[in-house]
This record gives C-alpha cells, sequence and structure tokens, in this order.
C-alpha cells in the first residue's frame, strides 16, 4: 500500500521523496520567522519541540534548527526555525496550520526556494 501511495503522490507532483521516518527525507527546506520574541527555551518548548513531534509523527519533516534574533539593543525581536519537510505541498500547508495553532503571530510568515524563485507565505 505504501508503495502505491508513493508512487501515486509522485505522479502527481507531491512527493516523489520517501516520508520521514523512512530513512530518507524530502529536500525542501523552509525557513520559518515568527514574529515573536522568545529566549531559546521558550522558543524550543513553544514552537521547535511541538512541531518536530508534529512532522515526525505525521513523517513529514522535521525541525532542523532554529534561532532568536537580538535588535541592536540587545533584545529579541523574532525567532526563526529551520525546517526539512519530504514537499512543498501538503507539507507546508500542515506546518502553517500546526504554527497557527501553536500561537503564532500575525506577520509570521515561511519561507521557501521552489526554482529560482524565494517565496513569501503568510502563516496567519
Amino acid at each position: 500500500m505504501r508503495n502505491f501511495l508513493e508512487k501515486v503522490t509522485g505522479a502527481i507532483g507531491l512527493g516523489g521523496a520517501k516520508r520521514a521516518g523512512s530513512g530518507v527525507l524530502g529536500n525542501c527546506m523552509v525557513f520559518a520567522h515568527i514574529e515573536e520574541p522568545l529566549m531559546p527555551l521558550q522558543r524550543g518548548s513553544k514552537y521547535e519541540d511541538p512541531l518536530n513531534r508534529a512532522l515526525a509523527q505525521a513523517r513529514l519533516g522535521r525541525v532542523t534548527g532554529g534561532g532568536s534574533v537580538q535588535g541592536i539593543d540587545g533584545s529579541i525581536e523574532w525567532v526563526s526555525l529551520d525546517l526539512q519537510l519530504v514537499d512543498l505541498g501538503p507539507s507546508l500547508d500542515f506546518v502553517r496550520d500546526k504554527l497557527k495553532e501553536l500561537g503564532a503571530p500575525r506577520g509570521s510568515v515561511l519561507k521557501f526556494k521552489k526554482g529560482e524563485v524565494v517565496t513569501t507565505l503568510p502563516i496567519g
């Protein structure tokens, strides 16, 4: 059944890469810019850890890193997450919905490259 689903999703352009947990991840790198000033531990507990668990459970990818961006005065202005997804279709929609559910505020975006074009997708 899994092979059949992989063939179908690959044929219609929704995949082609194997799902997370099967040994191979897709090569779809996504950057999440979250407009919330969180310290690293807060960022991890609010966004990184729950999103990584959800992605792994759904076999859609993983969180590969994150950061808290400081302003000139030293205060944290926003946070980021680096993601590796199996595709830029259903996996991207899943991430967007999950980040909204986790409380990503208005102004937060996902950035990714499709071919030579960088696309910015609002989260909320």
